[in-house]
């Protein structure tokens, strides 16, 4: 049975639109590298990605630059990928079919000409120009449309096969993709929606799924969640996460482990609480039900372990040791005293 690695997209460029920030990320020994040829509406000069002010029913090419640094000609495939948010937080491009949000009425896909991913052959030592174009729809959009334009080489690992499992190693570069016809600002929102017991890569989690409606970036999203019983004030689990991100039209499922705690079939109320950046604030109070099905589909899976609290064994263990301390200096004093009251005693026989 062969089972494939999902692509790890190593980003040419990762923005944070929230912050406009941005960084480069270095993957040695790919034989490659990529830069896009900015046009002129470029509305954001101070970004190497494609941040462009659009019209309706305007179409334009995007140029990318792929070099060929290697000794040998080499394949390459291209192609757009909608921006989602994985169950990380994270703003992710390299699904090139993910799951869509309800929310998203025109994604990147749906304005980019080219359906289906491009293959080009370049020459050792030699660089090429590859295209991609785009027409906007002839109503006005809100918001942006966001997306990653990914130049990925082909063929290069045949892969290491080990007992049956073949795994195969691919690298990517993205060049962010960003379409808005405004200049206006649309900021994020998030909603709660279905609450469940899941699994993910076979860790038991409680699983709150997040979405983010809005044509509008969420970043420095920071979720503090507990679990109680119904109509207790006992937490049974809880976590909080920082420094996370949503797309806009988006959804994940925010994950709270189960550790070693054993949950049980019940009623049970998720409190959630969230900010981000801009002063936004959300409070989630939402009720679900783990059945028993549930569980037994659940307890023979890996847990999670939670981050325990020492702080307790760490007071306990200082007084301890100051408790030794006193007793040996007791003990010292003790000692030394006897041997005073002994020699007292012999200075008044003599």
């Amino acid at each position: 049975m062969k089972r494939y690695l999902r692509i790890l997209m190593m980003l040419g460029v990762i923005f944070t639109f929230g912050g406009l920030t941005q960084s480069t990320a270095h993957a040695e020994g790919v034989g490659y590298s990529v830069a896009a040829s900015l046009p002129k509406n470029q509305d954001d000069k101070s970004v190497t990605y494609f941040a462009l002010r659009v019209k309706p029913n305007e179409q334009q090419k995007l140029n990318v630059v792929i070099s060929n640094t290697s000794k040998k000609k080499s394949s390459f495939e291209y192609g757009v990928n909608q921006a989602i948010t994985n169950n990380n937080g994270v703003i992710d491009y390299s699904d090139a079919n993910p799951k869509l949000d309800s929310s998203l009425k025109i994604g990147i896909k749906d304005v980019i000409q080219e359906k289906k991913a491009q293959k080009i052959t370049i020459p050792a030592k030699s660089s090429k120009v590859v295209t991609l174009s785009y027409k906007m729809p002839a109503d006005k959009i809100k918001g942006m449309i966001l997306g990653g334009f990914y130049v990925r080489k082909l063929d290069v690992n045949k892969g290491q096969s080990s007992k049956g499992v073949n795994i195969r190693n691919q690298f990517a570069y993205v060049i962010g993709v960003r379409l808005r016809e405004s200049s206006a600002y649309v900021g994020p929102n998030m909603k709660l929606n279905e609450v469940k017991a899941g699994q993910i890569n076979s860790y038991n989690q409680v699983q709150a799924n997040l979405q983010n409606p809005e044509p509008g970036i969420m970043s420095n999203l920071k979720v503090k969640a507990k679990v109680t019983k119904q109509g207790e004030s006992k937490t049974v689990l809880s976590n909080q996460k920082s420094n996370m991100a949503m797309a806009p039209n988006s959804n994940f499922n925010y994950s709270i482990p189960w550790g070693d705690t054993k949950l049980q079939a019940g009623n049970y109320t998720l409190t959630l609480d969230a900010t981000a950046k801009g002063g936004y604030t959300w409070h989630f109070t939402k009720n679900f039900t783990i059945t028993q099905a549930q569980i037994n589909s659940l307890k023979n899976k890996i847990n999670t372990p939670q981050q325990k609290n020492y702080f307790w064994w760490f007071v306990g263990g200082g007084i301890l040791i100051l408790l030794l301390i006193a007793i040996i200096i007791y003990l010292i004093w003790k000692r030394r005293r006897d041997d005073d009251d002994y020699y007292d005693d012999d200075d008044d026989e003599n």
